[in-house]
């Protein structure tokens, strides 16, 4: 869509949205062309954006010594709890994780990755770097300002 368009979209009806309303409206184009773009790398090996997030999420708090719940990486993740759980029940029938109920507590399932799930995140890690090079290129030197403003951005957000 063209940039004449996109201002059109939210002047419909005679009425006039804001620069502010403009800038959550480009946000979320943006976003949208992003989950695109890494959809596209991932399909090849079988991800979905929201499953290579929940494997990389797993990774890193496994890598500080955690054994991450489906509720932690929701929490972490910021991806609704029934999607998580969705993700996972699929990933762990492609033998990507394993989820087991916590001994402290049975209502806890904790989620671990198994080996040919950390051999699918290292090619998905890849493919991820070649959908970011690409799809930032445009950005030139501001990307590292607007990775300042977004992390800014999330954290005055989160709850």
């Amino acid at each position: 869509m063209r940039e004449e368009d996109q201002d059109a979209v939210a002047e419909t009806g005679g009425l006039a949205a804001s620069s502010e309303i403009l800038l959550g409206y480009r946000l979320w184009q943006a976003n949208h062309l992003w989950q695109r773009q890494v959809g596209r790398h991932l399909k090849p090996l079988g991800l979905t954006p929201v499953q290579y997030v929940l494997l990389a999420a797993a990774n890193h708090l496994m890598s500080r010594g955690e054994a991450p719940s489906q509720i932690r990486l929701a929490d972490y993740t910021g991806v609704e709890k029934m999607m998580v759980s969705k993700n996972l029940r699929a990933l762990a029938a492609d033998g990507y994780v394993s989820r087991t109920a916590c001994e402290e507590d049975r209502r806890i399932v904790e989620v671990r990755l198994t080996g040919a799930g950390r051999d699918l995140l290292e090619r998905a890690f890849a493919a991820a770097r070649v959908a970011h090079d690409s799809f930032f290129r445009s950005l030139g030197t501001e990307g590292k300002h607007m990775n300042a403003l977004l992390r800014t951005l999330i954290h005055g957000h989160r709850v």
